[in-house]
């Protein structure tokens, strides 16, 4: 299969796509994948910021400093958007190889199996553009900061209407939707990767899986 062969495949029938991928591993294509994932993760993320603005009202502290915090920290959220995902990707290939492992895993974790669960992203590229979308909606906010304690920030930033909008919500549905389907693709290539059977394949995908979605909901409900 070639390139778009597989793109399509991953859709379509995943079992025969993903057992294509890991006999005939190719890491750029995956590095492409990751790389537009991780891409579009840094635009999401400087879309929301575009959408928040900042006053502070802070005693004993000059504005342009002030100012100087809030641009480092929009740098360093950019950054973050653009290198998490690769950085994910390294991480949560190791950590289910490793599972798999118990399991009598018998694939290599380079590179069949970074090849493998890098396609499972392509998911999340179409996750991302649909929240991008979305995110271009939001209401724009201003947020005015002082000398409160630092949980008083905190319910402020969060409570503000950015992150009540029914915009924001639906975007953070739409990459739940997309981790979730993006591990099913994962069950296949872990399936044909590792040598397991689907049973043990889903396990192996799944149990990470449940402990994202608990946090997940944990951090939306405190």
């Amino acid at each position: 299969m070639n390139f778009t062969q597989r793109v399509i495949g991953v859709f379509t029938n995943p079992d025969k796509t993903m057992n294509d991928i890991v006999n005939d591993p190719r890491i750029e294509e995956a590095i492409v994948i990751v790389g537009i994932y991780a891409i579009l993760a840094m635009l999401s993320s400087y879309i929301l910021s575009s959408h928040i603005s900042y006053i502070y009202n802070i005693t004993g502290a000059s504005q342009s400093r002030l100012q100087g915090v809030n641009t480092f920290s929009t740098i360093i959220q950019l950054l973050s958007g653009l290198l998490v995902p690769l950085i994910l990707w390294l991480i949560i290939t190791v950590v289910l190889h490793l599972f798999a492992l118990f399991f009598g895993g018998k694939g290599k974790l380079y590179p069949q199996m970074l090849t493998a669960l890098g396609y499972t992203d392509i998911v999340k590229v179409i996750a991302y553009i649909i929240t991008i979308l979305l995110f271009t909606q939001l209401p724009y906010t201003t947020i005015t900061i002082s000398g409160q304690n630092v949980f008083s920030i905190i319910s402020s930033v969060t409570s503000n209407a950015v992150y009540q909008s029914v915009y924001y919500m639906a975007g953070t549905v739409v990459m739940l939707l997309g981790v979730i389907i993006s591990s099913l693709m994962g069950v296949f290539a872990i399936k044909n990767g590792e040598k397991l059977t689907l049973t043990q394949s889903a396990i192996v995908v799944g149990l990470p899986l449940v402990i994202y979605i608990i946090i997940q909901l944990l951090s939306h409900l405190i």
